[in-house]
Order: structure tokens, then sequence, then C-alpha cells
């Protein structure tokens, strides 16, 4: 009868002897360290903490000068329900908060001008006669005369808050379809956790689209539950909107599990710059190259592409009454 380490043995001999088809001896290299107790994991099984690297992206407050390059997110975020908020409106309110992802203007955004810039991925993707016609008068002669004023950064996507009684709620988030997937809608959702927690907010509550399920499960990752549904909430197709809602931000149970998954974006993302949040400890900032921004007085300025997400990123979809949210 043969035992089952001499099975093993058997096994392990025979593919050792399988020099062709493993030319390098790793097969035997890891047989070795089986033997020894010696056991690693395979290097597709350890991803490499980023926690120590510093995102391109940040997070600051929005202010009124950034408001033509939210409204052209919003507008490609929420097409068919144009506007969607009063974001100049808001970017004042004193129980309002706009938080916006940005990072400095890249050289070859700064080439098609700033109406180039707040223009929606549709407007810039459509290759029509008029649309061509239009943009190259935008670039080379409106731009020349009436000059829009752009917001001295890049701004990614942006996330707005009201602060009411002990609620604080998302109005609107979006970004833009160049900038998903990069961990940005997830942040700008942490950071507003952050400043309502800073607020003293007792939970945080929105509206989502009940088909967006993306930005459904990266809500409920964070905690929130169904608490209720608006019939009929968004005016472009009348879809419902799920209404959640956190547990109560300020416990120590939620702080932990927050503090976790902040850890967790950090580990996968880098870490970002952001009100309230200190580098992490031995971190040395790098002095940057002054960058070159859109100028109102000459000089070529900025462009992007243009949509809307809550990171995971997706599209969250949350609306208010006249003010429409969304998200990754």
């Amino acid at each position: 009868m043969v035992t089952g380490y001499a099975l093993y043995e058997r096994i392990r001999d025979r593919f050792i002897s399988m020099t062709l088809s493993d030319p390098n001896n790793i097969l035997a290299g890891a047989f070795a360290d089986l033997d020894s107790g010696n056991l690693k994991s395979s290097p597709d099984e350890v991803s490499e903490s980023k926690s120590e690297v510093r995102n391109e992206f940040s997070v600051r407050r929005a202010s009124l000068d950034d408001s033509l390059m939210l409204e052209s997110i919003e507008r490609e975020a929420f097409p068919g329900m144009t506007p969607v908020t009063r974001i100049e409106r808001d970017l004042t309110r004193q129980n309002g908060l706009y938080l916006a992802a940005i990072r400095g203007w890249h050289l070859e955004e700064q080439e098609l001008g700033p109406r180039f810039a707040i223009a929606t991925k549709a407007e810039k993707e459509d290759e029509s006669f008029t649309a061509r016609m239009r943009r190259n008068v935008d670039r080379y002669v409106l731009d020349r005369v009436s000059r829009p004023k752009l917001s001295a950064d890049y701004i990614a996507g942006f996330v707005g808050l009201w602060f009411v009684l002990d609620e604080a709620h998302i109005v609107i988030i979006g970004l833009r379809e160049s900038d998903r997937r990069k961990g940005i809608g997830e942040q700008l959702l942490i950071s507003a956790l952050e400043q309502s927690i800073e607020n003293d907010s007792r939970v945080m509550t929105l509206e989502v689209r009940e088909s967006n399920a993306a930005a459904i499960e990266l809500y409920r990752k964070y905690g929130f539950q169904n608490v209720g549904l608006r019939r009929r909430y968004y005016s472009d197709n009348g879809e419902n909107a799920v209404i959640m809602t956190t547990p109560p931000i300020q416990s120590d149970d939620y702080q932990k599990m927050f503090t976790g998954l902040i850890e967790q974006h950090a580990d996968k993302w880098g870490w970002v710059s952001r009100p309230g949040f200190a580098a992490p400890e031995g971190w040395v900032e790098e002095v940057p190259e002054e960058p070159e921004t859109p100028t109102e007085d000459g000089g070529d300025a900025v462009e992007d592409e243009v949509k809307s997400a809550v990171d995971t990123d997706v599209d969250t979809g949350t609306d208010s009454a006249d003010e429409d949210e969304t998200e990754d």
C-alpha cells in the first residue's frame, strides 16, 4: 500500500523530471520550499500598497471660480436633466459645501481653448460640419475676444452637500468619463463623509437611480441602506429614486469601519490630499514646477473630456427635488 507521503514523492519526482516543460526548474524549487515548509505567496497574490504614494488628484473646496467647470461636468452627467442644480447659488449657500477633485492642467489640454474645455463629451466628438465650424469659431475667434474664466485647476469631478439639521445630504455627485475607474468617485464620497463627520452631522442621506446597481453597491460598502423610494423622481425618464442613509456616522462602530475603508482606498490608489487630512508620517512634499493655467489675456487654454460618475467610478445618479445628483 502506497502511503500518502510516498505518493507525494512519486508525483514530485515526476514533475521535477519534466525539464522540457519546466526549463527554469521552477517546480523543483516550489517542491523544495514545500519540503522545508517555506511557503511563499505568488507575485500575483501580493499587491504592493500605495498608501505612501501621493495620488495625482487632490480634493479641495470648490469656489465660484470653478462654476463653469462644474456645470460642464453636470451637463455631461445629466444630459436630459440640465440644469440639475443651481451650482452658483449652492456654492454660496451657508449650509452648502461643494468639494472638487483636482489636478494640474496637462500641457496637451492647453491647446484647444477654454470653450472646448467646458464642452460636453458629445459636443467634442460631434464631427458634423456645423459642430466643427463652431469649435473653430470658438477657438480662433470667441476665445480671443471674450475668454471664459476657468478654474486654475483641472477638475475631474465634484460632490455637493447640504447640511440640514442633523443630516448631511448629497445633492449631486459627478465625474468626467475620462477620469472614471481611478478611485476618484469613491474619494469624493470619502471626503463628503469626512466633512459631514467634522460638521457633527448624525447621518448622511442621498437618492440614487433604482437601476444604478454599481453606485448602490458602492454606497452599501460605506454603510448606506435603502430606506425608501421616490417614485418617478428623475425627470428625464421617470425612473424611481432609491433613498439611502447611513447608520450614525459619529458612532465608534461606523468610525472603525470608515477608517478601514479609507486605508483600503489609499492602499489601492495612493493617499489623497484633502481638507483636514494630514500626509503620511515621513512624507516630504516635492515642490512642483509652476503649472501653466488658462489665462484671460492670451496663451492657449485647456481641454478635456467630460462625463459623470461615482467611483467605482460609476454613475451614481442622485437627485433632489430640483437638485439632481448621481454618480461612479
